[in-house]
C-alpha cells in the first residue's frame, strides 16, 4: 500500500526518484513497472501493473457509448505510458506528462493507497487548503457514506 508524502527533484532528463517504500512495492508487485497517466486534479497517476489491470477490468465495464465515459477515456488512456524503475530507483516522466502536471524541479510523490501520484508542490499546496477549508462539508459527505 502506497502511504505518505515525500518531496524529490525530478533530474535535467526528468526522471524522479521514487520513495524507496514505493520501489519496494513496485520491484516486489509490478517487476518495477508502473503506468503513469493523467489525473482529474491536474496531477499525475502511477499504477503498478496488477492495479493498472484491476482499473482496467472495472473500465471494461463502463458503458463505452457514453459521452462522459468515452471523453474520460481518451483522456486518460490518450496519455498514460508504461515506466519502468532504472537501477536508481528512478522513473523517467514523458515529457508530456511533466509538462501536464507542472513538473519543472521538483514534485510531491502522494501515496494513494493502491497507487501513488506526482504533484507540482504549489498544486499540492493549493489541493491541501482545500481540504482544510471544505473539512466539514467532506466529513458530511463520508458520515453519509457509512464512514
Amino acid at each position: 500500500m502506497f502511504l505518505g508524502t515525500f518531496h524529490h527533484a525530478l533530474d535535467s532528463k526528468g526522471r524522479l526518484s521514487i520513495p524507496v517504500k514505493f520501489r519496494e512495492i513496485l520491484n516486489t508487485e509490478s517487476n518495477g513497472t508502473i503506468v503513469i497517466t493523467t489525473d482529474l486534479d491536474l496531477c499525475l497517476a502511477a499504477y503498478p501493473t496488477h492495479e493498472w489491470q484491476s482499473f482496467m477490468e472495472k473500465a471494461k465495464k463502463l458503458p463505452t457509448m457514453d459521452k462522459g465515459v468515452k471523453r474520460f477515456f481518451r483522456f486518460l488512456f490518450s496519455s498514460a505510458s508504461e515506466c519502468f524503475l532504472d537501477k536508481q530507483g528512478r522513473v523517467l516522466i514523458p515529457p508530456n506528462l511533466r509538462e501536464y502536471a507542472g513538473l519543472n524541479g521538483n514534485a510531491v510523490v502522494v501515496g494513494g493507497g493502491n497507487k501513488f501520484e506526482v504533484w507540482n508542490p504549489g498544486k499540492w499546496e493549493e489541493s491541501e487548503a482545500l481540504v482544510s477549508e471544505n473539512a466539514s462539508q467532506i466529513q458530511d459527505t463520508l458520515a453519509e457514506l457509512g464512514m
